[in-house]
Order: C-alpha cells, then sequence, then structure tokens
C-alpha cells in the first residue's frame, strides 16, 4: 500500500518529541497507531517504510534517529553553584555547590569535559541574549577563543561572565550592553578563565 510521505515526516517527528519527553524511550506501534488513527499493523508498515527510505531505523521495535539516540545517552551530571556568577560588575562569589543538574546529552552535542552551571546576575551581557536569573552551563577549562563567553576570575575583584575578546596587547573582558559606553564595557585585563558558556536557560 502506498504510504503518505507527509504522514511518515509526522510520525518521525512525533517519535523524536515523545523521546525527548521519555528519557529517550520511543512510542509503541499503538502508541503510534492512537496518535495518528491508524492500526497497530498500519504503525508497522509504516515503520518499515519509513526504514527503507532511510529516514528511521527501526530495529527490534524501537525506533532510531539522531535526535532520539542522543536523548536516550546517559545525562551528564554537572554541579550548580547556586549564588551565581556576575553579569554586571565583578564581584565575589560564593564557591560552595549546592546541588547537582542533569544535562541532557543533546544539550551538550556530542562536547566532552566536566561542566558546572551558574545563575547570571545583572545585566552586562543581555546584547548577548543573557538575562538577569537566566541558568548558564559551563564547561570547566582554562583557555578560551576569541568571541567566546567565559566564567573569569578577575584578580582581586571577583568572577564575571563575559565575552572574551583580543587585540594588540591581549585578551580582554567586554560587556555586552550596548547602552553602556566603551570605557565601562571593557572590563579587564588581569583575569583567568575558568570555564566557557555553552548553553542558556532561561523562562519565557
Amino acid at each position: 500500500m502506498q504510504k503518505d510521505p507527509a504522514l511518515m515526516e509526522r510520525i518521525k517527528l512525533f517519535a523524536e518529541e515523545y523521546a525527548l519527553k521519555n528519557s529517550g524511550r520511543t512510542p509503541s506501534m499503538t502508541e503510534i497507531g492512537s496518535r495518528f488513527g491508524i492500526s497497530r499493523s498500519g504503525a508497522y508498515g509504516y515503520l518499515k517504510a519509513m526504514d527503507q527510505r532511510g529516514m528511521i531505523r527501526y530495529e527490534d521495535g524501537v525506533i532510531h534517529t539522531d535526535v532520539i539516540d542522543k536523548a536516550a545517552e546517559p545525562a551528564l551530571l554537572c554541579r550548580v553553584y547556586p549564588e551565581g556568577i556576575s553579569a554586571g560588575i565583578p564581584e565575589e562569589v560564593e564557591g560552595y555547590e549546592d546541588s547537582d543538574f542533569l544535562i541532557p546529552p543533546m544539550f551538550l552535542d556530542g562536547m566532552k569535559g566536566s561542566f558546572f552551571m551558574l545563575k547570571a546576575n545583572g545585566n552586562s551581557m543581555k546584547d548577548a541574549k543573557i538575562d538577569n536569573g537566566d541558568l548558564v552551563i559551563c564547561r570547566k577549562c582554562e583557555e578560551a577563543r576569541e568571541e567566546d563567553i567565559v566564567v573569569a576570575y578577575i584578580r582581586g575583584s571577583g568572577s564575571t561572565l563575559k565575552r572574551y575578546k583580543r587585540d594588540k596587547k591581549g585578551p580582554y573582558l567586554w560587556a555586552e550592553n550596548n547602552s553602556w559606553s566603551d570605557k565601562k564595557r571593557r572590563i579587564g585585563r588581569e583575569f583567568d578563565v575558568q570555564g566557557v558558556a555553552i548553553k542558556v536557560i532561561k523562562n519565557l
């Protein structure tokens, strides 16, 4: 029987959304049939046809796509520092760990390493889409590339979240707030990189 290409795409999207909500578990043929008003055998026929077309891999009753396989990977544990990090003028930050957070693998896109999460305080990075109260996932490291957003410890001042830039004199930190003067946006040169921001979690 001829299969509807549009329905195939809808089934694939449904399976991926289902897996993201259920820690990588994929819907059964019964669940797919119920969702799209087709029989269990009809759902099986669509899954086999989608496998043959290369849209999915259907093995032992489990649907596989790149999205689903990433969702099925074990989450990575990172440490959470509740007092946050200054996204304003650098300030001292309490260095105790309050809790753990499981980072979904799809957040990391294959990135390896150690990670931590901080809460942004202030508005100096608002034009980089990091607002007061946002949660920022960072990879621990001591080096950064130009234009990375970094967690840096400014010697004698405290920790901050800023853009890493370079000029003829070397690296410096830069605030992403266009309403500030250039003098205020250039934070300093005497600092140590503690991590690079990779993901922002925010309320809508």
